[in-house]
């Protein structure tokens, strides 16, 4: 056979190959073959059987398995029966009471092992009268428009304001551009409403994709308050009267009985205090202890599933407050005055202030120092709870990978900072009630031990490989002198986003 014949063939073979992927339906869309590409996030105000059957369905069509129903309520005390609604345990339900537009949904769609390349926001009682099918397939042609025009975000409905066209109740965005906004940004949950923010950006390309011409939609959030703005690192300038947001992670434990009877007599007050609550362990009377302090009590529950760790740090980054002071569930003041003495010791320094910490003055995965050197006693390489940080701090750690979802987030939110914004971690002594003896230990809980062993981690130091991930990404112990990691064995652990302002 010649190779003229030969060519003819394999230009004949070429062009019905085309023509198969150009009428082909499936070229019609851009397929989601990674379910980690697209995280799907349904707002709501109340969730029922009918309303998960009728999004379900969706989310299924469009291959996603991170799902997300982001439920707002009005009362004090969250619902306590939405586990049964959901068959699925794919999708995760959040619970939150805390006063925001949309910040803290967006938070939770980028969260997991990894980030996802899309998200697609719905706002869901707006949509629960059409058809299921013209919303997968505005997803889909979405999907298509930001990958083969390459958009940063479109709009599925938009309202005027003010003659200016702003996009509301239906997102697909790159995750890029919510992570900017999330963490690139002073933004809070005071701020004007995201989608406000976006229709506003100048420095990303959208476009208006109508859903629905007879489309009746909600008027934005927040449309009037302030717009973000681009930060690097947090001020330490000094503030009279601060304020302060107090924090507690809560897992399998509830002292709050005990807890907040302390927190009620600290002659600093916080501006709020926040429980953020993983799994559908306990059913907390927020009831009871809100009536123990005077300043609001909210309460953020993923209610069946476990985040574990980090979550809690991405969403107090978003919080309304100078600073965030961390508690453990089974850690409360022994001294009236401990919250004024935190924030008084860290007023003008660019410090993160922690009850405990670690040093390391030995070699690490391989790598050591020509020497050590001396470094105050309280100076540690990373500090733990009860731990006192200005929320920019969590900005910052939010800018990286997460390494592992079920433990050691002190230590990168301590190394994040000091390699972000030169940020030193010191111990102080705090005058503490700790249950931490109480049977309920994470080392031995079966949900965190079986996360360790799908990375087979047994006999290897858990805590040492922590620090070894963020050495191959550029941090040097406080104690090592004239250390630098070869370039070959560098790791970029930032996550890749784009501004918008």
């Amino acid at each position: 056979m010649d190779i003229y014949f030969k060519n003819k063939i394999f230009i004949a073979i070429l062009l019905y190959e085309l023509i198969l992927i150009l009428f082909s339906p499936s070229y019609l869309f851009t397929s989601i073959d990674d379910s980690d590409e697209i995280s799907v996030v349904i707002n709501m105000k109340n969730l029922t059987k009918d309303k998960h059957i009728f999004f379900y369905e969706i989310m299924k069509d469009l291959n996603s398995t991170r799902n997300f129903y982001f439920i707002k309520t009005s009362g004090k005390s969250l619902l306590d029966n939405l586990n049964d609604l959901v068959e699925n345990k794919s999708v995760k339900i959040i619970q939150s009471n805390f006063p925001d537009s949309i910040f803290l949904p967006l938070v939770v769609s980028l969260y997991g092992n990894n980030v996802p390349k899309l998200v697609l926001f719905i706002e869901g009682e707006e949509f629960l009268n059409i058809n299921g099918n013209e919303l997968v397939k505005w997803a889909r042609i979405a999907i298509n428009e930001i990958n083969m025009k390459n958009y940063d975000y479109i709009f599925g409905n938009s309202q005027f304001i003010k003659e200016k066209q702003i996009g509301c109740s239906l997102l697909l965005s790159k995750s890029s551009i919510i992570q900017h906004l999330l963490y690139y940004t002073d933004s809070d949950t005071t701020h004007a409403n995201p989608f406000l923010q976006l229709s506003l950006s100048t420095q990303a390309t959208f476009r208006f994709l109508q859903f629905n011409n007879s489309f009746k939609f909600s008027a934005l959030e927040n449309i009037n308050n302030k717009i973000s703005q681009n930060i690097l690192c947090p001020s330490i300038a000094d503030k009279s009267f601060p304020s302060l947001g107090i924090m507690i992670p809560a897992f399998k434990r509830d002292y709050f009985s005990n807890s907040f009877k302390s927190f009620s007599k600290q002659t600093f007050k916080p501006k709020f205090y926040i429980i953020i609550q993983n799994d559908n362990i306990k059913h907390f009377n927020l009831t009871n202890i809100q009536n123990m302090v005077n300043e609001p009590v909210y309460h953020i529950w993923m209610q069946n599933w476990n985040s574990f760790f980090f979550l809690n740090l991405r969403l107090s980054s978003i919080l309304p407050c100078d600073f965030i002071l961390k508690y453990d569930d089974d850690q409360w003041p022994n001294d009236i005055h401990l919250n004024e003495y935190l924030i008084n010791s860290i007023r003008n320094k660019n410090i993160i202030l922690g009850l405990r910490g670690f040093a390391i003055d030995k070699p690490v995965c391989n790598y050591s120092p020509k020497f050590y050197k001396n470094i105050e006693k309280d100076i540690q390489d990373h500090t733990a709870v009860p731990e006192l940080i200005r929320r920019g701090y969590l900005k910052l750690d939010a800018r990286n990978k997460i390494f592992r979802l079920y433990g050691l987030e002190d230590v990168a939110l301590s190394v994040n900072s000091y390699l972000l914004c030169n940020a030193t971690s010191k111990i102080i002594k705090m005058n503490l009630i700790e249950k931490q003896n109480d049977g309920n230990s994470q080392a031995i809980d079966n949900q965190i031990v079986s996360s360790m062993k799908k990375e087979k981690i047994y006999n290897f130091d858990f805590f040492m490989s922590s620090y070894c991930f963020f050495i191959h990404s550029g941090y040097i112990p406080r104690k090592w002198d004239e250390f630098r990691i070869p370039q070959k064995d560098y790791i970029n652990i930032s996550i890749d986003h784009k501004r918008l302002f």
